[in-house]
């Protein structure tokens, strides 16, 4: 949007000047008060001349607004579908991370955060790529963007690497169980090592769902509520479905005996 903003500054500068122009050739060929004696050149040619630039640049400028009021909108539906995508993705991770703490005889994979956590770093590079930047150097949109790019969205980058934490903390108790047992045990929450780790994710990640849902609110407060957050954010909550939740599993069988 930078460069579109650019644009529509220039061709409006030079579309001012030419209207000057021209304005002053047409009292000029009132009232005669500049009568060069160039045979070359007069007032009707440079007459012509101005006020087709002038068309021309008017016409273009018109384009150009009409170009920014459609990036702008473009822009501001990108940012906030991308941000709702990451807040999806953490969301999915901090349940799933309940569920382990929860059910602590389950087997807690090594895997379990880092596909989810490598997804969600791929929208928070798209988040800060994206050039939201309007006339109004003050608008609450784009302070509020700024504002999440230069500091939350570094705390999100850092905070998704936690996944790095939980393997290692699942590896150290390996290496433990078969030192002390001589057996490979199920690594689960209800080991201490496991379970410290899995809270302190857990509440890291729900702290950064605040953030982002009160991020989402100032996007969608801006854009006159046309994304609709809290619709949104309620539907992204009853859509979670247990991963241990064995009657939705039965349910889903079942459907496949109707094929």
């Amino acid at each position: 949007m930078c460069g579109n903003i650019e644009t529509i500054k220039f061709t409006a500068v030079i579309s001012a000047i030419f209207a000057f122009l021209s304005y002053f050739i047409t009292l000029n060929m009132e009232l005669a008060f500049f009568a060069p004696q160039w045979s070359w050149i007069s007032n009707n040619f440079t007459l012509t001349v101005c006020g087709g630039v002038f068309t021309s640049t008017l016409v273009v400028l018109f384009c150009e607004v009409q170009k920014y009021l459609s990036n702008k909108a473009d822009c501001e539906q990108y940012l906030f579908y991308q941000t709702m995508y990451l807040y999806s993705l953490i969301f999915q991770m901090q349940k799933n991370i309940e569920e382990y703490i929860e059910n602590k005889e389950e087997s807690v994979p090594e895997g379990l955060l880092e596909k989810p956590a490598q997804m969600a770093q791929s929208q928070v590079n798209a988040i800060r790529s994206i050039d939201y930047v309007t006339f109004r150097k003050q608008n609450s949109l784009v302070i509020a963007h700024r504002n999440f790019c230069t500091m939350k969205l570094l705390e999100i980058s850092l905070a998704l690497e936690y996944w790095n934490y939980l393997k290692r903390a699942i590896l150290s108790t390996k290496i433990f169980n078969l030192q002390e047992t001589g057996h490979d045990i199920p690594i689960t929450s209800a080991n201490t090592l496991i379970g410290q780790t899995l809270v302190i994710i857990r509440e890291k990640y729900l702290s950064l769902l605040n953030d982002l849902s009160n991020y989402l609110e100032t996007v969608d407060q801006a854009c006159s509520n046309r994304f609709g957050w809290n619709e949104m954010k309620f539907k992204i909550s009853e859509s979670y479905i247990s991963i241990f939740n064995l009657a939705d599993l039965k349910t889903f069988l079942a459907q496949g005996k109707d094929l």
